[in-house]
């Protein structure tokens, strides 16, 4: 079950989002490109409709935080600053088939092999 311990505080659900959001349009933009570069135009399309899609959602998230930090920046930077201790934890952290327990390592060291979504770009966000 995904806890991006939020705490049901609109303040870190929006910087949790923001941070999210930044993330899945990395990796849905890079999967794009290898689809692209192998050949699956079909698949290309649909992961950068996606990609498309989570650059939005970031804007979105993005300019709610700094309407935050504009009108509440007190409570603004308290919340960032408890967020970044807690760290962002993606939702695909969480993933489960049933049987692998270890099949986020497995997923994510594939995704860092061919460049989806590497320990770069998560440092690059934070």
């Amino acid at each position: 079950m995904l806890d991006p311990h939020t705490e049901n505080n609109p303040y870190l659900a929006f910087i949790y989002g923001s941070f999210q959001e930044r993330a899945t349009f990395i990796s849905h933009g890079n999967t794009a490109r290898l689809a692209k570069e192998h050949g699956d135009i079909n698949f290309a399309q649909i992961c950068g409709n996606i990609a498309s899609d989570e650059k939005r959602h970031e804007t979105a998230y993005t300019k709610i935080i700094e309407k935050l930090f504009e009108i509440d920046p007190n409570g603004t930077v308290l919340a960032f600053a408890d967020m970044m201790k807690k760290k962002i934890t993606m939702p695909a952290e969480f993933m489960f088939d049933g049987q692998d327990d270890n099949l986020f390592d497995h997923f994510s060291a594939v995704a860092q092999r061919h460049g989806v979504y590497t320990a770069k770009d998560y440092a690059d966000i934070v």
